[in-house]
């Protein structure tokens, strides 16, 4: 039996490689091969859970128009999860997703795919703003003392930019982000020993004359601790819709960031000094 099996092997050379495992690849290539343009055969073996219901026979590279540029960057790798930032960039647009692994007995696998949600809404909500004649404007402003016209298109604008766009608004206005930290921590709202509760914290760090100044500024929503899972960071919320948010957080201790996870902060990208461009679903 042993000499029919090698000699089957010389007549048909793939039959071993047929029977043999695929290859142990870390998350960051398994992110390359799912967003390359080209095919991958070898796909199932590095997918579970809802993305090997998703992706049943094409990688997500083969739905992605060629044209398309694609870049992947490692977030985050510990002994059990992962988390791959993936841009898409063309001549018009920069879109951005995150690929969350976690590790199995036999190596890495893609598990879940996630992205902002309803950013789509933005652009046609820019076009018709930005189309208000001076009259319409005014009124605008007059109706919404609390957001104006031309901080509801920067808002909306920021919120719906590539991270890298966010990235560079953050070292763009570093001074006036750190401006509005001092003034968040030197008021102490958010101390335990004196406020009330968070929405109170939350309510009163947002009417703050200086506070609220700077976070117009800089087209941000508000200033939170509820944004994330974190109840020692400070988020300066850009803007989105239900969970799914968008903006700034800021740690100083790195031991005490939220864990990233498909169903929670999707993405916790470091910016230096504690500073973080964060999201949620």
């Amino acid at each position: 039996m042993k000499h029919f099996y090698l000699l089957l092997c010389l007549w048909l050379p793939n039959v071993a490689a047929w029977a043999a495992p695929a290859p142990l690849l870390p998350p960051l290539v398994i992110a390359e091969q799912f967003v390359a343009p080209a095919g991958w055969a070898t796909m199932k073996s590095y997918l579970c859970c809802e993305v090997a219901n998703q992706a049943k026979r094409q990688t997500l590279g083969q739905q992605i128009p060629p044209r398309v540029q694609r870049a992947c960057q490692l977030v985050r790798q510990d002994s059990a999860t992962a988390v791959v930032a993936v841009e898409l960039r063309d001549s018009l647009s920069r879109r951005d997703f995150y690929l969350h692994f976690h590790r199995e007995a036999d190596g890495w696998k893609l598990s879940a795919i996630r992205n902002l949600a309803m950013t789509h809404l933005g652009p046609p909500m820019v076009a018709l703003l930005a189309a208000m004649p001076p009259a319409e404007v005014a009124d605008y402003n007059r109706k919404h003392p609390d957001a104006s016209h031309a901080f509801t298109i920067g808002n909306l604008r920021l919120w719906t930019s590539a991270d890298a766009d966010i990235a560079a608004h953050f070292y763009q206005h570093r001074a006036a982000f750190q401006e509005v930290l001092s003034r968040v921590e030197k008021g102490r709202f958010f101390d335990p020993a004196i406020a009330a509760d968070e929405a109170t914290d939350e309510q009163a760090a947002n009417a703050d004359p200086a506070v609220h100044a700077l976070l117009r500024q800089l087209y941000l929503g508000r200033v939170t601790r509820r944004a994330t899972s974190c109840g020692s960071c400070l988020a300066f919320v850009i803007g989105g819709k239900i969970d799914s948010t968008v903006g700034l957080l800021y740690q100083s201790e790195p031991a005490l960031l939220p864990a990233m996870q498909p169903d929670g902060l999707i993405v916790l990208r470091p910016l230096g000094d504690g500073w973080y461009l964060y999201k949620t679903t």
